[in-house]
């Protein structure tokens, strides 16, 4: 979800993280992944805040990048080619209609593979960080991969604590469509998501790393829908289509009224 947050500041910093609970809690609120907050920036053209839906703030987020720059131009009228702030710097994204091409934060060195004892056993891991960090594992059926049992196991295990980790299962899959596929356990939703911008850098770049493809990098996520991740220079772009599904009023009696 998006939220324009500039007048007045409709939700103010103290209750932010209540408010995205309850509007992202599903049953009860709306139901969502995480909610976007559009506000003023003296660097950009506004500035992104991004909570998960357990109501922490996390430095960035891929796919709310695309969505948050949709939104600013379809619904509050900024321009295609959009220049905004966020906890890791600056993002440019340009809109074109329905697509949205990002140019993502820079990315850390890709490491691996590493070893790492979870669950009684020994496994393999690839360690990225894209804007907000990623583990990477391989797979062979990505259909069969256990993302919330493993997920929750790599995302709380002390190699990667305090912050925790997101984690992606990846396969290699040339199709007509994907050069690979993936599946992400989130940190903050604690649970897979159903398409991870962040993510799909991540999995694009080990995929680059082992030699298994070359960018531009197509990858299919489990929405399903197919991203495209190139890398014209020393940061990634992140590129694919953005589906509005809906816009409304919401008032949860915390003295916010705001249009999203």
């Amino acid at each position: 979800m998006v939220l324009d947050n500039r007048v007045s500041d409709c939700i103010a910093d103290d209750k932010k993280s209540a408010f995205v609970r309850n509007t992202c809690r599903r049953r009860t609120g709306i139901g969502a992944d995480g909610l976007l907050f559009v506000e003023h920036s003296d660097k950009g053209d506004f500035r992104m805040r991004y909570f998960n839906a357990d109501g922490g703030e996390v430095e960035f987020c891929g796919n709310g990048s695309r969505c948050i720059a949709h939104f600013a131009h379809h619904e509050l009228g900024f321009p295609d080619g959009v220049i905004f702030d966020s906890q890791s710097g600056l993002i440019s994204a340009e809109v074109r209609d329905d697509e949205v091409e990002v140019l993502m934060p820079p990315a850390s060195e890709v490491l691996g593979p590493k070893p790492l004892e979870i669950g009684g056993r020994r496994m393999e891991y690839y360690f990225v960080n894209t804007g907000v960090p990623h583990v990477v594992v391989l797979c062979r059926e990505l259909r069969l991969a256990p993302v919330r049992e493993l997920g929750t196991l790599i995302r709380n295990h002390d190699a990667f604590k305090p912050a925790g980790t997101n984690v992606d299962f990846s396969t290699t899959c040339p199709t007509d469509d994907a050069d690979i596929q993936i599946r992400t356990y989130e940190r903050g939703v604690e649970g897979e998501t159903l398409s991870c911008g962040t993510g799909v850098v991540a999995s694009a770049l080990v995929a680059v790393h082992r030699g298994e493809a070359n960018f531009p990098v197509s990858v299919k996520v489990a929405l399903p829908d197919v991203l495209s991740v190139d890398k014209p220079g020393r940061r990634c772009t992140l590129f694919g289509k953005v589906n509005r599904v809906f816009d409304g009023t919401i008032d949860f009696g915390i003295d916010a009224d705001c249009e999203a």
